[in-house]
C-alpha cells in the first residue's frame, strides 16, 4: 500500500503524464484528479498540472463530497491558471464538471468546458469557486425542463463564495432556463465575475426556499439571451451593487413571481439591454426594493462586442469611480489588482484606467 502525502494533509500532484499507483509528489504525480481526491483530507492541496483531463466518476462528474473546515479547506488548484482543463466530452453518463456535496472545498483556476449538464453544482456548504472559466456546459440539446448552467448551487446551501470566474456560453441555444449562474442558497457573495453569451441570463437568483443575504458585486453581466440577471421566488436580503449589465436580451434586471423584501440595487450601469434597465414588477412580482444611483451610458469596453468581448474600461468610461467602496467585503479586482481602501470605485471586474 502506497504512502500519501496528502492524507494527512500537505501537498498532492496530479500530472496527465502522472500515474495512480505514484506517491502524488512533484516528482512523482497521479494521473486523475479523482484518484487525488480520494485520499485527500482537510487540509490537502491538490496541484494539477497543465493539460486535460477526463478522469469522472459516472453520473457525477469529479465527485468533491469531502469536507474541509474553515481553516483548512480542501484545495484544488491548477498549476498554472487556466492551463489544467477539465473536459467533460459531453458524454452521457457524465453530469457535471464537479459535483460538490462536501464542505470547505475550493477549485481554483481551471478551464472547465464540455460537461453536459453544467460546469459545476454544489450541494454543500461554505465552498469557493475562484478564477475559473467555466463555458461550453449544458449544450446538447435536450426537451428537459431541467436548467443546464454554469454554476449552480441547491437550496439548502450557504456561504458558497465565486470570484474572479468567466463564465460564459453555457446552455442549450435558446433556452429561458439556462444561466450563468443559478443561486437558490443563502449567504452567497458574488464578486468580480465575467458572465456573458450564456443561453438565458447571467445569474438566477431563484428562492426555492428563500434566498437571504446574497451579495452581488462587482461583475459585468452581458450579451446573455434573455435578462443580466433575474430574480425569482422568495427573497430576503439581496444587495446589487457595481456591476456593470450590458447588452442583454431582455433586461439588464428582471423579475418573474418574485415575493419578499430587502432587494437593494445600487451603484450599477446598466445600458443597452434589449427591454430596458429594471423591471421590478415582472410576472405578477411583488417585493419590497431600494432603487438606488444608477448610470446609463456606454461603459466604454476595450472592446463591447459580443464576440472578442473585452470589459476592461478604457480612459473616460462613465464606469470608473463612480462605484461604492467595498473594501471591507473584498479588496482586489478580477485580475488581483489592489482596490483603494478608500474613496470611489469602479465598476465592474476590472480597475480602470484614469
Amino acid at each position: 500500500m502506497f504512502g500519501f502525502a496528502g492524507t494527512q494533509a500537505g501537498e498532492l500532484y496530479v500530472s496527465t503524464q502522472g500515474d495512480d499507483s505514484a506517491p502524488g509528489s512533484s516528482s512523482s504525480p497521479l494521473r486523475t484528479i479523482t484518484r487525488a481526491y480520494s485520499v485527500a483530507s482537510a487540509g490537502t492541496i491538490i496541484v494539477v498540472m497543465p493539460g486535460v483531463y477526463t478522469d469522472y466518476s459516472s453520473g457525477w462528474g469529479i465527485h468533491l463530497g469531502k469536507s474541509g473546515t474553515a481553516s483548512r479547506p480542501i484545495l484544488l488548484k491548477s498549476q498554472v491558471r487556466g492551463k489544467a482543463i477539465i473536459d467533460g466530452q459531453n458524454l452521457a453518463d457524465r453530469n457535471q464538471g464537479f459535483y460538490i456535496d462536501g464542505k470547505y472545498n475550493v477549485v481554483d483556476g481551471f478551464e472547465i468546458r464540455n460537461s453536459p449538464y453544467g460546469g459545476i453544482a454544489i450541494y454543500g456548504k461554505n465552498n469557493q469557486i475562484l478564477n475559473n472559466e467555466i463555458h461550453h456546459n449544458g449544450n446538447p440539446g435536450s426537451p428537459s425542463t431541467n436548467g443546464r448552467d454554469g454554476i449552480c448551487s441547491d437550496k439548502g446551501t450557504s456561504g458558497n463564495y465565486y470570484a474572479g470566474n468567466s463564465i460564459h456560453d453555457n446552455g442549450r441555444t435558446g433556452s429561458n432556463l439556462d444561466h450563468g449562474l443559478y443561486l437558490c442558497g443563502e449567504n452567497e457573495r458574488v464578486v468580480n465575475n465575467l458572465l456573458f453569451r450564456n443561453a438565458a441570463c447571467g445569474p438566477q437568483v431563484a428562492g426555492y426556499d428563500t434566498v437571504k443575504n446574497m451579495r452581488v458585486y462587482n461583475n459585468v453581466i452581458a450579451w446573455n439571451g434573455t435578462s443580466g440577471i433575474i430574480l425569482w421566488m422568495s427573497l430576503k436580503g439581496v444587495n446589487i451593487r457595481n456591476n456593470i449589465i450590458y447588452a442583454n436580451g431582455s433586461y439588464g434586471l428582471n423579475s418573474y413571481q418574485a415575493r419578499g423584501k430587502g432587494v437593494l440595487v445600487d451603484r450599477n450601469l446598466c445600458f443597452g439591454n434589449s427591454a430596458g434597465d429594471y423591471n421590478f414588477a415582472g410576472g405578477d412580482s411583488h417585493y419590497s426594493h431600494k432603487l438606488g444611483r444608477t448610470l446609463s451610458a456606454d461603459p466604454l469596453f476595450v472592446n463591447g462586442a459580443s464576440w472578442g468581448f473585452d470589459p476592461h474600461l478604457r480612459v473616460g468610461s462613465p464606469a470608473i469611480k463612480n462605484g461604492v467602496n467595498l473594501y471591507s467585503v473584498f479588496k482586489t479586482d478580477k485580475e488581483g489588482t489592489a482596490r483603494p481602501s478608500r474613496g470611489a470605485w469602479d465598476l465592474g471586474a476590472f480597475l480602470g484606467v484614469d
